[in-house]
Formats: structure tokens, sequence, C-alpha cells
């Protein structure tokens, strides 16, 4: 079971245990793992509620701690869960900045005022933001870097962004 991605956005997954005082390993979605800290509440599938702090980092990353829990027998039910943050928690973005969900399920529009796409995914991999866009007439999808000059307008209230063609 996933939550309502219209209410609910995935900031994270729970890793493995570290030693035996109910630490566990984070993988972070945030833009800054010490972000996390920034929330008091956090959601899991079923929607029950969690406190997560994030108390150290280690050479794998960020180091939390669930419900002060203090011993690896009770942390280890959270192992592989995914973790989500409410959407109106988050902060607004400031000009031209973007969450990857407002972007994900935009119609592309080209230059004519004509829909062309729609954006299925918005991915990293280091080198900077990727639009994945499925084209209407070739059932294709690719992928363009995420910048102005390809992408000049974005209005998120129309649902809309427009392509340089």
């Amino acid at each position: 079971m996933s939550l309502p991605s219209s209410h609910f956005i995935q900031v994270g997954k729970i890793g493995r245990p570290k030693g035996t005082k109910g630490l566990l390993r984070l993988h972070c979605y945030l833009n800054d793992d010490r972000d996390i800290n920034q929330f008091q509440s956090f959601y899991l599938d079923d929607e029950s509620l969690i406190k997560l702090k994030l108390v150290s980092f280690d050479k794998k990353g960020p180091i939390i701690i669930i419900n002060e829990i203090d011993n690896r027998t009770n942390a280890e039910i959270f192992v592989n869960k995914n973790i989500y943050l409410k959407k109106e928690e988050l902060q607004p973005t400031k000009d031209n900045e973007f969450y990857f969900h407002d972007l994900e399920g935009l119609d592309v529009i080209d230059n004519k005022n004509e829909k062309v796409g729609k954006v299925i995914s918005v991915v990293n991999f280091g080198a900077g933001d990727l639009l994945e866009i499925l084209f209407h007439k070739s059932k294709k999808n690719e992928f363009f870097r995420f910048t102005e000059q390809n992408f000049p307008i974005v209005n998120i209230k129309d649902k809309v962004i427009t392509i340089k063609s």
C-alpha cells in the first residue's frame, strides 16, 4: 500500500540498522540530508505516524533514530519502510524553483501552443535535472535537460510546460 501522491511525497527509505542502540541508516531523497530535522512528523505506507531524528553521518550516509527507540530489535521493524511527508509541510519554492512532483504530469506544449507530450518523470543522475517526456506522435520517451533554454515557460498552475522547438 502506498499513500496517495496527491497529499504525500516520499522523502526517503529506511535502511539497515547500525549497531545495537536503535540507530538506522537513511536513504534520503531530500536535496540536503540535514533537512530531515526541519520536520516533526513523518508517515509510513500504512499512514502510521513516526518521529524521526537525524543524529549523525558515516561514510555510507545519514544515521537516524525513530521514535526514540534505543535498541536494535525494536528498530529493525522499520527497515525498508518508505517515509513520507505531507506536501503542505514543504517550504514554498522560490521563483524558477520547482519540486520534482510539481513537474511530473505537466502537459508539454510547443511554441504554437499545441500539446506534444507529457512529463513522465524528473531524474537527476548527478549532472543536472532531466525531464523524461512521452511524446504523443512518436509514442517514445526522451530525456531533456531541465534548463530555462529548453523550457522557457513553466506554468504549474495551468499544468503546462513549454518546450523550445
